[in-house]
């Protein structure tokens, strides 16, 4: 097995200099276009907005800018907002092209001690004794899937998503010493990019559609996510596989199109059009490198004898070219591309992109058909030729379609567990059954379930008509039936059951399924689609072993789950936090994580864990590596998916350099991770954990669910009903009409008070529960030894509380109505961060938030000096539109605002 690495030396590192002269470029260069689009005046406002917020006051307080903004017209209020916010996403763009040179460096610093790619990773555990065939058996059993996932929240436009690439590419070519001719060139096509961008419109003026999410999100795996993953792949394969070749230990899964909990946008017509979109991307690709070995493989027969296999592929070639008679690799490819463009005809309606002309040959029915005749070519150029022969591109053509199949990414379908059981009732009902379902207990419920299970005979009927809800839900099942046709079982990812509680919650998709053909029925009943239960509270999460366990009692189960069986669970970071509070939410995570490993591993299967992470921390956000890293040990099991989301794969995945890190070292972790052996906590420790969740719950509870003011309190001090009004994701924000907030979806929750600068999700309760829990300093810090989860968790608590800005938040305050309500509750948030502060402080013995940090700290000051105004100007905005001005472009301005902030602060959702 070589384990070949490149350590050579990285040269200077880089210093927050890089970041400040980047930012300061491109802000130089938009006041430059503004003042040569729309004159000095204009140029000189956005400056003085941009100073005046930046201003500090002796209090320490935030600056009043409403001398400034009073007076301001909503059409000037419309060009500030546009100004402000794209001064936030150049800044962005300045420190990510810093922080891509910083990340490369950091990834090839001798020393390191933290394995970053999984070439890194292999070459820590053979040091550790770790013998080649334990290896592959390790990759054989991994199983790493980023889910990509839309974002209710998601503000930007494709057409911007465009500008910022192409004004990252030529910052990225500055970072190399240039003759000054080159440079100002470099400059002058930098200006004309930002002059484009600042006549771009930010905002759009429809609400985004489902196609629009897809189209966004293929964008970026067309330019970056795939081409990262073949590298990948190609680089694995030379440096750690064994005969060149590697498991398909890294695939991509999507939500795009399947995700329909809550959103009437999603349906039958969504999945196939995601499905046909990633379809052609991934055709498109297989179909250019076919090419590129047909220019190469023109080796003939006179000199080289060649496979009984591969003269019988090439004699299926149509009309053959009497100049290729003697080359049958060329043959063998030219059958393999046209059975391709066939493919992408039946899929997706168009032949593929290099097709110059039709074909009349069969498609494949299955990638692992395709996979075959390129295994096929493989094996003739070996046993003729040599292992050298072959090739890198070959092998990795071959890995790319094993883990891509014709779908490229895996599409989960996911459902509210109430809508399966208003799909059903009214199923048993129409069937003339005599059952009300909705009228059963759960051991009833699940009486009958097994029993609908224990037979092939459905309960729909196409002679009976049923309602628009039951209709839609049959529809998309019978869509993705016809999907699992075309494309094979791998282009669904999972069933995922939102709220899920019960048993019942389990076999109800599995009885509706059923009904398509995704499940057979008997007295072995098996399925094609993976059921995913998502436990999302932490009711739900302390719940969930229970839950597992008796749908592993069930006989049934196993011959569902198959031979090696393995069971998905997802857990959910988001309500739960909502339910619970940030620390409560995180230690139910974790716990219910062991607790599942556990059981799993008693009735012996396997588990899969889907961790259901947002970008910002109070819905689980963080670095993706680290978060496995400080997953329990025995969860983790070479098997993990994560969602990837809206505004967070633009920044994780939005360049190939960036999506190639993040990707590696997202799989060697996992890889780390599995490898690690499991230990007890003491006792003492594990106790106090309980204790500091228990009183955090308690803590975030008295405040967000027992004040009666708090749901006001939230309404005003918040954007959030404006948020609701925006066109910011296809989702709708809440999941009925109501205000209340068990009803809100978590992520606009979050979003809200991101904007409004509180950060309340990501800290609020873990003072209070270390006061009630009595907890000393030192027990904290015994904690942060004990539980590597704890340690995460402070890290990114105390990030969460460096990006708060509690003078901003208290301007927020002051837009409610009820004063003196507004007033005790804030200052009970305030006391609350005050507190969390000292504590985390004390914890690692640090004087200042994010002090062991200095780049991320600079990085969060940098945030501010951009988006401090975009605030000043929402709240005077605010202020004005719900004092009744409904005026249309001060609507349009606050969108502005919300776009900027979010922008600048990344994970607001």
């Amino acid at each position: 097995m070589p384990l070949s690495l490149d350590l050579s030396s990285p040269g200077d590192r880089p210093t927050s200099r890089h970041v400040r002269q980047n930012a300061n470029l491109l802000s130089d260069l938009l006041n430059e276009a503004i003042a040569y689009l729309d004159g000095e005046d204009a140029a000189k406002l956005v400056a003085t907005a941009r100073s005046a917020a930046s201003q500090e006051t002796p209090d320490g307080e935030a600056p009043r800018l409403d001398h400034l903004f009073a007076d301001l017209s909503s059409d000037k209020a419309i060009f500030l907002a546009r100004a402000l916010a794209s001064h936030s996403m150049l800044a962005n763009i300045g420190e990510d092209v810093a922080g891509r040179r910083r990340h490369a460096e950091a990834d090839a610093k001798p020393g390191d001690e933290r394995p970053r790619t999984l070439v890194d990773a292999v070459k820590a555990l053979v040091a550790e004794g770790k013998s080649p065939a334990e290896l592959t058996k390790a990759f054989a059993a991994m199983n790493v899937v980023p889910v990509l996932t839309a974002h209710p929240t998601e503000v930007r436009r494709r057409s911007m998503v465009d500008r910022e690439t192409e004004i990252s590419r030529l910052m990225a070519l500055r970072r190399h010493h240039l003759p000054p001719d080159l440079d100002a060139d470099i400059r002058e096509r930098l200006f004309r990019e930002i002059a484009l961008m600042w006549r771009t419109r930010l905002y759009r003026p429809e609400r985004i559609t489902v196609k629009d999410e897809i189209r966004n999100a293929l964008s970026i795996v067309r330019t970056s996510i795939l081409p990262a993953v073949i590298d990948l792949y190609a680089d694995w394969s030379q440096q750690i596989g064994q005969h060149g070749q590697m498991a398909p230990l890294l695939k991509m899964g999507s939500w795009l199109g399947g995700d329909r909990d809550g959103h009437p946008g999603v349906n039958g017509d969504t999945l196939k059009l995601a499905l046909a979109s990633q379809a052609r991307v991934i055709l498109d690709w297989y179909a250019g490198e076919v090419r590129k070995l047909w220019s190469n493989l023109a080796v003939s027969t006179a000199y080289t004898p060649v496979s009984e296999e591969l003269l019988a592929l090439a004699g299926q070639t149509r009309d053959p070219s009497v100049h290729r008679l003697d080359e049958p690799y060329r043959l063998a490819l030219e059958l393999i591309f046209d059975r391709l463009s066939a493919v992408s005809q039946k899929l997706t309606n168009q032949w593929v992109a290099f097709a110059t002309s039709r074909t009349d040959v069969e498609p494949y029915t299955h990638p692992d058909a395709f996979v075959a005749d390129l295994k096929i070519v493989i094996d003739s150029l070996e046993r003729n030729g040599g292992e050298r022969l072959v090739g890198s591109a070959l092998r990795t053509l071959v890995e790319v379609a094993q883990a891509c199949g014709f779908h490229l990414m895996s599409l989960d379908l996911r459902q509210n567990a109430d809508v399966h059981e208003r799909t059903l009732h009214e199923l048993f009902q129409r069937a003339g059954t005599g059952v009300k379902y909705l009228d059963l207990d759960e051991e009833a419920r699940s009486k009958l379930l097994i029993s609908e299970l224990s037979h092939q005979r459905p309960l729909v009927s196409p002679f009976t008509a049923y309602g628009e809800e039951t209709t839609r839900e049959l529809a998309t099942m019978e869509a993705a039936a016809q999907m699992v046709r075309d494309y094979g079982h791998g282009c669904i990812g999972a069933y995922v059951i939102s709220k899920s509680a019960t048993l019942s919650d389990i076999l109800e998709p599995l009885v509706l399924l059923k009904q398509v053909g995704l499940v057979w029925g008997g007295a072995a009943p098996r399925a094609s689609v993976k059921i995913s239960p998502l436990f999302e509270t932490i009711g739900d999460l302390e719940n969930g072993p229970r839950v597992l366990r008796q749908w592993l009692e069930l006989p049934l189960s196993r011959t569902i789950l198959g031979d090696r069986p393995v069971q998905e669970i997802m857990l959910g970071y988001s309500d739960s936090n909502k339910d619970g509070g940030y620390v409560a939410s995180r230690r139910g995570v974790a716990r219910g994580a062991s607790a599942l490993a556990f059981e799993a591993e008693r009735m012996g299967v396997g588990l899969q864990l889907f961790h259901g992470r947002g970008g910002s921390v109070g819905r689980g956000g963080g670095p993706a590596a680290e978060a496995v890293l400080a997953q329990p040990a025995g969860t983790v099991q070479g098997r993990i998916r994560m969602t990837e989301q809206g505004e967070m794969i633009a920044r994780r995945f939005g360049d190939q350099p960036t999506a190639r890190r993040n990707l590696d070292g997202l799989a060697a972790a996992v890889l780390m991770a599995s490898e690690r052996e499991a230990h007890r906590p003491d006792p003492k420790v594990e106790a106090a954990m309980t204790a500091l969740a228990e009183a955090s719950f308690h803590g975030f509870r008295a405040l967000v669910y027992d004040d009666p003011a708090f749901e006001d309190f939230f309404w005003s001090a918040t954007p959030i009903g404006e948020i609701v009004g925006l066109n910011i994701g296809s989702r709708p924000a809440s999941r009925t009409a109501s205000r209340k907030i068990e009803d809100l979806r978590a992520i606009p929750w979050v979003f809200s008070w991101s904007q409004a600068r509180f950060m309340l999700p990501g800290w609020y309760g873990f003072a209070s529960g270390v006061e009630r829990a009595g907890l000393s300093t030192g027990q904290l810090q015994d904690l942060a030894g004990g539980f590597d989860f704890f340690g995460a968790l402070l890290s990114n608590m105390e990030l969460a509380l460096a990006q708060s800005h509690m003078g901003i938040a208290a301007r927020y305050k002051d837009l409610s109505p009820n004063k003196a309500d507004a007033q005790r509750i804030f200052d009970a948030i305030q006391r609350e961060h005050d507190s969390a502060r000292q504590i985390a402080l004390a914890i690692r013995g640090g004087s200042a938030l994010l002090d062991n940090q200095p780049e991320l700290a600079e990085s969060v000051a940098l945030a501010g000096l951009s988006v401090d105004p975009l605030n000043h100007l929402q709240l005077e905005l605010l202020a004005r539109r719900r004092a009744g001005d409904q005026d249309e472009n001060g609507r349009l301005a606050i969108q502005l605002t919300v776009a900027g902030i979010a922008a600048g602060l990344r994970n607001t959702g």
